[in-house]
């Protein structure tokens, strides 16, 4: 499939605004193919030429919310990984849905997967940025950084934690010594 066809432009943008606008209205694990669909006015076979499944575009949706996330240096993005995530994320976009979503398990999972592919994607791409002792394995940072993000999102889950991004910022940094090199 061609993305810069203006076909599969409009397609997607159909299925995501639809998906979106359900999204605002009842939670993700009840939504199917067929009201995404439905709600575009795209047959279902046109939808599946598109993606895999709604979890597919949902993760699509969650990439154009986000899609200013890469737009800030990269140190920041390491330095400060929750004020970059909760300042490139559309907010005002985002925070329509979220409501709606906050106990929805199903859009969660996807969500903090995204959040946390995204991140661990990127240290990996900028390994050659962060500086290391020598005695530790580069490619172990992409794990535990991931890894440690995750285990945030979780924790702030379950324990109902009310902090702000600054503040995760924060106690990530007590935890985790990860710098940036100067360039």
């Amino acid at each position: 499939m061609n993305d810069k066809d203006l076909r599969v432009i409009k397609t997607k943008k159909a299925l995501t605004s639809s998906l979106y606008a359900l999204l605002e209205i009842e939670p993700f694990s009840s939504i199917t193919v067929h009201k995404i669909c439905e709600n575009a006015g795209i047959h279902r076979t046109t939808f599946y030429k598109h993606f895999y499944d709604k979890y597919e575009l949902l993760v699509y949706l969650l990439e154009v919310i986000g899609k200013n996330y890469f737009a800030i240096d990269i140190k920041e993005r390491i330095n400060r990984p929750f004020q970059v995530l909760s300042n490139s994320l559309n907010r005002e976009t985002l925070s329509k849905i979220e409501h709606m979503q906050e106990e929805d398990n199903e859009y969660n999972k996807v969500r903090n997967q995204f959040l946390i592919d995204i991140i661990k994607n990127d240290v990996y791409e900028n390994m050659d940025r962060i500086a290391l002792e020598e005695t530790i394995p580069k490619s172990l940072v992409f794990y535990v950084f991931g890894s440690i993000i995750g285990g945030f999102l979780e924790w702030q889950k379950n324990e109902e934690a009310t902090l702000t991004p600054k503040e995760m910022d924060d106690v990530f940094h007590k935890l985790v010594n990860i710098k940036t090199i100067n360039y």
